[in-house]
């Protein structure tokens, strides 16, 4: 997500009203009027409804901030509200108000602290509070409490996270049996039919283009396998790390399906924890499959950097895009779905943001 562009400090509201002033009874009048509009709505919201002056002061909070935060309205009547939850803000306040000025309502995930000190996430939505006369003279605020269900979605995280590993490591046993199982046993089979061909000696040229027609298939077989082995657990990833393996992947995936792909890598990168490595080659896998089986391109691009504590990674081909793809009969659509939610799955265990644009470019996964 990208920040948005900077924007001047300069106050959207009015001065703050000053204590003992005149205004204070006309600020008063202003809430009672306010709650008799919104009447039993503000009593009876799930959702805490805080409503604060210009300079930020708590002037009514409902029941639902009460029990979300601990106390009651008339303890943190006047108390600056930002200041007492502790809201952990996304950019200046200043900038937050200028929002509100041009656009009239500001919404964002936030970080608060209770009466008991216990950190909550809410879905907070800002909206500007005006007079009868149109002018700013403060903020409403409805927040939703997150915390449970940001919880679940942790507690879920760490499940999917769980399965996926048990999956890498069932992929990691089966590739290194079939590579020793049956790759040993047709590259034997394929020793036996050679020596079997040197025994016969003359055979009628039906026969031969038989034998060669199984030493092929032999051969192809055993291609197959070593393959399939190589996708399920590639044995260079643990010992090169990422930047070592992908250039040799990216080889023997572009020999095998003749489709071009160009690789943009860090000349010199750390390696990255094991999770992260493995979980990024994965990715890589299916959105080189999804290109190799659905988009009808000769050519590919991945690009991977590193930077601000992040790991951006970008395969994008030139085919046909996903529209017509998941227009066109049979399983090849429901397939290009399996493997984009496989990759969101990857990432978001991963801690990551995803973003698929497609067109009659192409496509291209970030």
């Amino acid at each position: 997500m990208l920040p948005d562009p900077p924007m001047s400090a300069s106050p959207v509201f009015e001065k703050p009203i000053s204590p003992g002033g005149p205004a204070v009874e006309e600020h008063k009048n202003a809430v009672e009027e306010w709650k008799r509009g919104v009447g039993q709505l503000f009593l009876s919201s799930r959702d805490a409804i805080t409503l604060v002056e210009s300079a930020g002061n708590i002037l009514a909070w409902n029941p639902s901030a009460e029990r979300l935060y601990g106390w009651k309205e008339a303890e943190v009547r006047g108390k600056p509200f930002l200041e007492l939850v502790k809201a952990e803000l996304p950019r200046p306040l200043a900038q937050i108000e200028n929002i509100l000025r041009r656009e009239g309502y500001w919404e964002y995930e936030l970080k608060e602290t209770t009466r008991l000190g216990t950190q909550v996430t809410v879905a907070s939505r800002w909206m500007a509070w005006r007079n009868n006369a149109g002018a700013a003279i403060g903020r409403l605020h409805l927040d939703t409490d997150l915390t449970k269900l940001k919880r679940t979605e942790q507690q879920l995280r760490v499940v999917s996270g769980h399965l996926l590993n048990l999956r890498d490591e069932e992929r990691r046993k089966l590739g290194r049996d079939l590579h020793d199982s049956a790759g040993q046993l047709l590259s034997m089979a394929k020793l036996n039919l050679s020596l079997a061909v040197e025994h016969l000696g003359r055979v009628n040229p039906r026969g031969s283009a038989y034998l060669d027609e199984s030493s092929k298939l032999i051969d192809q077989a055993l291609s197959e396998v070593r393959t399939i082995s190589y996708l399920l657990h590639p044995p260079l990833l643990e010992e090169l790390g990422l930047a070592g393996v992908l250039p040799w992947y990216v080889s023997g995936f572009s020999e095998r399906s003749r489709i071009k792909v160009s690789l943009d890598v860090p000349k010199a990168m750390d390696r990255l924890p094991r999770e992260l490595e493995l979980g990024l080659f994965r990715i890589l896998q299916e959105c080189l499959t999804n290109v190799h089986r659905h988009s009808n391109s000769s050519t590919a691009s991945i690009s991977l950097s590193i930077g601000n504590k992040q790991v951006r990674l970008k395969v994008e081909d030139q085919g046909k895009g996903m529209a017509a793809t998941t227009t066109e009969s049979g399983s090849q659509g429901r397939t290009a779905g399996v493997g984009l939610n496989g990759i969101r799955e990857r990432v978001t265990n991963l801690g990551g943001h995803m973003q698929v644009r497609s067109g009659d470019w192409g496509t291209a996964v970030e």
